[in-house]
């Protein structure tokens, strides 16, 4: 049976359910950002994405309450861990399989998942654990907004337009892109594919890192969240386009909206099949997703 909402609701309600799914949809647009950056480069499926997000979140949780800091202070930690941990990976595990092991690849990255996942727990327990940050919500005219899942949305604004010019407006960036672009023809005019590798990898996962920083700020976690996030994530970056980074962006505002609004009008879980369905239709229309190609806005 349906819900019972009215088809048609005011003004300050539609707003209402229109900011939750802009702040939602944001988040989803940042979990999926190091993901689309990572295949879009390199053409690596990297399942250990979700746990990357899961070291972001204890970094901050370990900053704000065993450190006893600000929570803000643990974001560019969660940054700068993951970064190394990306580069470690590509360089141990990844690089050494060769260009063609893309299978190879994917496996490597499941087993970093579970590995990863295992070692948070046997540190943290699986205790689910929540800041004390005293976050309450900013009342503008008749729409509340969660100061949580505000701060969350201005980083990661902020963080996207400072990948977004990196990757346009620096010569590294503009490597990485002609990388993605055509793997043969960058090492051809001199571009170091193998380092550029690195800082993709590296990148990705510091991306992933400061999404499970945020997260941390919109609601509790536990070594499993990065599953969830990780599934929502390859919805994202399917729909959007693999490789796009503007399609991962238009993709997580789009379900963020589909989750919000579906939740409202229809009962239980209902939401997610109304998120598939509307994944399907749009591949069924567009087999490469709004936006498919090579890393690009």
């Amino acid at each position: 049976m349906l819900a019972s909402q009215p088809l048609l609701v005011g003004p300050a309600v539609f707003a209402q359910l229109l900011v939750l799914g802009v702040l939602l949809g944001s988040i989803y647009a940042f979990v999926s950002l190091g993901l689309t950056i990572i295949f879009g480069v390199m053409e690596v499926v990297n399942v250990a994405h979700g746990a990357f997000t899961v070291v972001g979140m204890y970094a901050v949780w370990f900053v704000a309450a065993r450190l006893e800091l600000s929570p803000f202070l643990g974001i560019p930690l969660a940054a700068v861990v993951l970064f190394g941990i990306g580069v470690l990976i590509q360089r141990t595990t990844l690089a050494p399989l060769g260009e063609e092991a893309q299978g190879n690849k994917f496996l490597v990255t499941v087993a970093f998942l579970i590995i990863i996942v295992a070692l948070v727990e046997m540190t943290f327990t699986a205790t689910p654990r929540q800041l004390s940050t005293g976050f309450g919500s900013w009342g503008f005219a008749d729409v509340y907004v969660p100061e949580g899942e505000l701060y969350a949305l201005l980083v990661a604004a902020a963080t996207s337009a400072v990948v977004w010019t990196f990757l346009h407006r620096t010569h590294i960036g503009r490597a990485i892109r002609g990388t993605a672009d055509n793997r043969l023809n960058a090492a051809y005019v001199g571009i170091d594919v193998r380092r550029i590798d690195y800082l993709t990898f590296g990148l990705g996962a510091a991306l992933a890192g400061l999404a499970g920083a945020l997260i941390t700020f919109v609601q509790p976690f536990d070594p499993y969240l990065g599953n969830a996030y990780l599934t929502v994530a390859f919805v994202v970056v399917v729909l959007g386009g693999l490789g796009s980074i503007r399609g991962a962006v238009l993709g997580g505002l789009l379900v963020g909206m589909i989750r919000v609004f579906g939740a409202f009008y229809l009962p239980g879980s209902y939401y997610n099949v109304l998120i598939l369905l509307v994944f399907i239709a749009v591949l069924l229309v567009k087999p490469t997703g709004l936006f498919g190609g090579p890393t690009r806005a």
